[in-house]
């Protein structure tokens, strides 16, 4: 089986807000598991406040998680020297949304592309240059790019440069939090191509962080929703697409544009507003919205259940019966009769 590059257990982010003596938790994050394998692409979807980044930040410990355990090729991260760590996370590398604000306005392509390469490897100065000018050629752009300033480039072309910021220690992984959400349709595409060449040829590992379905329809091997915090459902992206479990990996498709002519999706909605993410009960976190719920809903927060191979489902109501198949929102072709 392929190597887990990157894995998660039981991980949680609260934060504590409040005046002094009157202290409550808001719950970031709450007890997520996740693996992504050598050239694989998992996705993790959501709303915007649904936890996703954090996520990604407490994996790469640009904020310390609460609880939990992070493991890079099988090895644990929490508790060690900043020397160790180093060494650990220069198999981990991010790639932001915004290249604006993660690329250093007052530096070069070619400066900013060998600053990891002086930090994370020791290579003399022709040895660095070499993998600079490789680094650009490898991620489409031109060798005269590299004396430019970042605002001396296009959009997609510091996008460019930040993917060939985080392939340039040879990672095992890399976290793209939103990368195409700032560019237009076209560098879109060009950007997601670039990656899919990128991991082909390189056998890299990505968790790709994004709320455009599309995209992940496109890109993700595996996917992962999270609401309020949590997973709620799991599973291959085409078993996800095709036969959505949780209501709410129904309202997430049934809400995205279907992109075939003639083909209509059934609609499914929840009622209200995402609930404050502060002392949350332990419940489903979405039975104030959701039209299925029954009163167990609002007994205890349900765990994964499997539904299929890899498939699985936080939802009592939709895993009661795991032999019969979910009501999804399956796309239907207009005039005819849904599978």
């Amino acid at each position: 089986m392929t190597a887990i590059v990157l894995s998660a257990s039981g991980l949680r982010k609260h934060y504590r807000i409040g005046a002094l003596g009157d202290h409550r938790t808001l719950v970031a994050v709450d007890d997520v598991d996740l693996e992504v394998r050598a050239g694989e692409t998992v996705a993790l979807v959501g709303e915007s406040g649904s936890g996703k980044s954090t996520v990604a930040r407490c994996l790469v410990h640009l904020v310390e998680p609460t609880a939990g355990e992070v493991r890079v090729a099988g090895e644990p991260v929490r508790a060690r020297p900043v020397a160790a760590l180093t060494r650990v996370y220069r198999d981990v590398q991010m790639v932001f949304q915004d290249p604006n604000s993660s690329l250093d306005p007052r530096m070069t392509v070619r400066a900013l592309l060998a600053e990891p390469l002086r930090l994370h490897l020791r290579l003399r100065r022709r040895e660095r240059d070499d993998r600079v000018r490789e680094l650009v050629e490898m991620v489409g752009l031109r060798t005269d790019h590299l004396d430019r300033y970042p605002h001396q480039l296009s959009g997609g072309q510091r996008q460019r440069v930040g993917i060939a910021r985080a392939l340039a220690v040879r990672p095992r992984v890399v976290i793209l939090d939103e990368p195409t959400s700032s560019l237009d349709v076209s560098v879109r595409g060009q950007i997601l191509d670039l990656l899919a060449r990128v991991q082909r040829e390189l056998r890299i590992g990505y968790l790709f962080i994004t709320h455009d379905l599309a995209v992940v329809r496109r890109v993700a091997h595996r996917v992962l929703v999270m609401y309020l915090g949590g997973i709620v459902e799991q599973g291959p992206t085409g078993a996800v697409f095709a036969r959505p479990v949780h209501p709410y990996t129904r309202a997430l498709l049934s809400a995205a544009p279907v992109p075939e002519w003639g083909v209509r999706r059934e609609r499914f909605h929840l009622t209200g507003e995402i609930p404050s993410p502060v002392d949350l009960p332990d419940q489903c976190r979405l039975v104030g919205r959701c039209p299925l719920a029954v009163p167990a809903c609002a007994h205890a927060r349900p765990p994964l259940v499997p539904v299929g191979p890899g498939h699985a489902a936080a939802c009592p109501v939709e895993t009661s019966e795991p032999t019969a198949p979910p009501r999804g929102p399956g796309a239907v072709r207009a005039g005819a009769a849904p599978d």
